[in-house]
């Protein structure tokens, strides 16, 4: 099982435990071919999602209730999920998406009505087929990619596939420049399997775990910016994470409170911060108000 990408091991994961085993972390390790460390990220993301169902004793996990979906998801994971399905074809007899979660996405849309589709169609269902099957498979692929400018071609290490600013993105490295890039998947035209295979760098996958747009800058310093919300805006803050790093960390006097967010990029949270602009105040770094100045000047002057 050395070839397994990490979202179906942590699927099978779930598929363990909703049948009562109790899994060690140490035989789990020895079984994929990965890190100790691996399989307890596995953990921690099935614990985020299922907390309440599962239990640990030393090393090993074990649930003492079903895990069913309909407990715990959220409308907007509802919608999510339903997108992926649609985007995968899961009319296909080798879907992942079990019947059980195909039959709580139909039922779901007697209650919640989308009118937004927060992702381009796929129309070529038979390229995202051959996307997921080189993630999974570690496999090398050539793609052909279509902009309004021109028609390039790249070998391709494909890491995942990342829901990004209402968007699809296949993340990794592009091997012909050696550098880390995303591709829109609407937009790639052709896949061919070079075959040949790639090593994972485990650095890479975590950056991309933690990916929050498509603007994030693979090797470049984090950067913590830091705002003031009035207090009349606060609760919208309270209520949603505008990125996946926003936390609270202070709350003053006048009941302001002061936010924080983990960057690699300014682009990551320039259209954040002017659509709550004037309710908010940039604490730091300093010099990120000048470019958000000179941010609007330019958007002003395209008007």
């Amino acid at each position: 099982m050395t070839n397994r990408s990490s979202l179906y091991r942590t699927l099978e994961i779930i598929k363990r435990l909703n049948d009562s085993k109790t899994l060690c972390i140490s035989h789990l390790a020895i079984e994929y071919d990965v890190s100790e460390r691996t399989i307890r990220r596995d953990f921690e993301v099935i614990k985020d999602i299922f907390g309440d169902f599962i239990v640990k004793s030393g090393e090993c996990y074990k649930a003492y209730d079903k895990m069913l979906l309909d407990k715990v998801l959220k409308a907007t994971d509802l919608m999510t999920l339903s997108n992926i399905v649609n985007l995968f074809g899961t009319v296909k007899k080798d879907s992942i998406i079990s019947n059980e979660t195909k039959e709580l996405i139909k039922n779901s849309q007697s209650v919640y009505d989308f009118k937004t589709r927060p992702y381009e169609e796929i129309i070529k269902h038979d390229i995202v087929q051959k996307l997921e099957h080189a993630i999974k498979f570690r496999k090398e692929i050539k793609i052909k990619y279509k902009t309004e400018r021109a028609i390039t071609q790249a070998k391709f290490h494909p890491y995942k596939i990342s829901f990004l600013n209402e968007n699809f993105y296949l993340v990794g490295v592009n091997a012909s420049k050696n550098i880390f890039e995303y591709r829109r998947v609407t937009m790639i035209e052709d896949v061919e399997f070079t075959k040949k295979e790639f090593f994972l760098n485990h650095d890479l996958v975590d950056f991309i775990n933690k990916l929050q747009t498509p603007w994030g800058v693979y090797g470049k310093d984090e950067i913590v910016v830091k705002i003031r919300a009035n207090v009349k805006i606060r609760r919208y803050f309270y209520r949603k994470k505008y990125l996946p790093s926003q936390k609270i960390t202070n709350k003053f006097e006048n009941g302001d409170i002061e936010v924080t967010y983990t960057i690699t990029n300014y682009r990551e949270i320039e259209d954040l911060l002017i659509k709550w602009l004037p309710q908010i105040k940039i604490l730091s770094p300093r010099n990120l108000n000048k470019m958000l100045k000179r941010s609007l000047a330019k958007k002003m002057h395209s008007l």
